[in-house]
């Protein structure tokens, strides 16, 4: 029998990342970008992250106040999806969609 899928939640900040990812884009005269990037992100997190094996298989951020979460770099690792699975509910719950070039976002 196959493993059952995870639910894939986005939380308010990931939510607010993908606005600020049209914003850059638009302010750099590329807003086609920003909005392809804002609509590929959060499918990729639903592809990647409602199988459990590969959600369970994330990296764990380093030098974090917050090592529960897991991250898994998308696009040729411009971006990162930082989330943490809560296995117990089913759900993993997307925190950020983060540029690979910027801080730590949950440093401690």
């Amino acid at each position: 029998m196959a493993e059952k899928k995870f639910r894939v939640r986005f939380t308010e900040s990931a939510w607010t990342d993908l606005e600020e990812i049209v914003a850059y884009w638009e302010k750099l005269g590329e807003p086609e970008r920003g909005e392809q990037y804002a609509y590929d992100l959060p499918s990729e997190a639903v592809r990647l992250l409602t199988d459990p094996t590969t959600a369970q298989s994330g990296r764990h951020l380093r030098r974090t106040a917050y090592p529960q979460v897991q991250e898994h770099p998308v696009f040729n690792r411009s971006y990162r999806i930082l989330y943490i699975v809560e296995e117990s509910d089913g759900v993993v719950e997307v925190l950020r969609f983060w540029h690979s070039h910027r801080d730590e976002p949950f440093k401690p």
